[in-house]
């Protein structure tokens, strides 16, 4: 039997007295929660550390197009499939899809004897983990972080409701939850700031009309086009109409039609070999920029100003173009259609076959000669076009034809 000197007792003593120093640090998890945390009647949404603190309850700018003006959630940016707790007890009233939140869950509660609903939207599949009628706990997984519905990047949007879903009022889900114990402030990795702005600016989605109330039996001040700027103040709406200001008049927009940034009608690509981008619709306009061959422009209206103009958008600068001088795709058809629906377009070579399908390989019914002019019967397609001319139809390729006329 080994016998261990006076020092080797009393080092083995110190290692044992260290040991059980350290070893509740190393096994810090297991410690129980404090005695309050479980008598909270509420618990956070997720996990600490695990989410940013981004756009908070109140009046705000829409973000995206359609969204709200004034936000009645509070955002927890996570990463997708972070897991969602209920953040009380109580009863699901509703899992699964819907239109703007994409897959949401909604959970009725009974704190503090006053009646609460909690709302989670934007989830990859409301009724995954939980279903309609289904108690929950506090801190139960009832959905999983996503990016569905109107939504920019996977986060939670988080709503509180006193009184119940749909028939009570929003409040401060922050400040709901701080009162009760838990200050989501101090838990997250980030907090973006708090601060709303004085103005927003948007922009028309769509041609559409601008009203003088909210709602579609209000008078129509004028009918406004595509990419329009727009006034407004954060959180002017009345459900889903905003309140806009554009050149001094003060009227109403369907949410559906407002957007923060433009919105594209429609991709065209420059066929010359060099195109200017000019700051009105005539040649008689500054020239802002040149656009390259094959340059992609978006555009930012259906319709033509003074016959053939368009305003477009190419790296990130606005103007009017010739559309004369673009294509409807890469394969270089220079076809301008009409808004009557009759557009025609002239032979820009010297013999172009007019064949009975649209490949090289089908047959050739007529040979056309250079500036007659064909009528479209059809949209490009793969760089064949249908059209007619005296009386044939057929198929011909469409880089060989322009809208201009000899």
């Amino acid at each position: 039997m080994v016998q261990l000197s006076s020092l080797s007792r009393r080092s083995a003593a110190l290692l044992l007295a260290a040991a059980v120093v350290l070893a509740p640090a190393a096994v810090d998890v297991a410690v129980a929660p404090p005695a309050d945390a479980a008598a909270r009647p509420v618990a956070a949404p997720l996990k600490n550390d695990t989410y940013v603190l981004s756009s908070y309850y109140g009046p705000r700018c829409m973000p995206v197009r359609s969204a709200s003006a004034f936000h009645r959630g509070q955002d927890l940016g996570a990463a997708r499939g972070t897991d969602v707790r209920a953040v009380a007890r109580g009863t699901v009233r509703r899992a699964g899809a819907v239109r703007g939140f994409g897959q949401w869950v909604v959970v009725d509660h009974t704190i503090d004897g006053v009646r609460f609903s909690s709302l989670y939207a934007h989830l990859i599949d409301g009724d995954r983990r939980v279903k309609a009628g289904q108690r929950v706990s506090k801190g139960q997984h009832i959905g999983d972080v996503g990016s569905t519905g109107t939504s920019t990047s996977p986060h939670l949007h988080l709503e509180i409701w006193r009184g119940g879903y749909g028939t009570g009022r929003t409040v401060d889900p922050l400040r709901f939850l701080e009162r009760r114990g838990i200050d989501l402030t101090t838990r997250s990795i980030r907090n973006y700031s708090r601060s709303v702005p004085s103005s927003c600016r948007y922009y028309t989605a769509a041609k559409v009309n601008f009203r003088t109330g909210p709602g579609t039996g209000y008078r129509v001040i004028r009918e406004l086009q595509s990419n329009v700027t727009l006034g407004a103040l954060p959180g002017d709406e009345s459900g889903v109409w905003r309140k806009v200001t554009r050149s001094g008049r003060t009227g109403w927009i369907h949410r559906d039609y407002v957007s923060p940034g433009y919105t594209s009608q429609g991709t065209r690509y420059v066929l010359a070999g060099s195109l200017n981008l000019r700051s009105g619709p005539s040649t008689s306009h500054r020239v802002k920029r040149a656009l390259p061959h094959d340059a992609k422009v978006a555009l930012l209206r259906t319709g033509y100003r003074n016959g053939v103009w368009q305003r477009v958008r190419h790296g990130g600068t606005n103007g009017w173009v010739s559309a004369r001088y673009l294509a409807l795709n890469r394969d270089g058809a220079r076809i301008v259609p009409k808004s009557s629906g009759r557009t025609y377009a002239w032979v820009d070579t010297s013999t172009l076959n007019l064949r009975s399908g649209p490949s090289a390989s089908d047959r050739v019914r007529l040979k056309l000669r250079r500036d007659e002019r064909v009528r479209q019967l059809e949209r490009v397609r793969d760089g064949w076009v249908k059209v007619r001319h005296d009386g044939r139809t057929g198929y011909v390729a469409a880089r060989y034809l322009t809208s201009s006329r000899p």
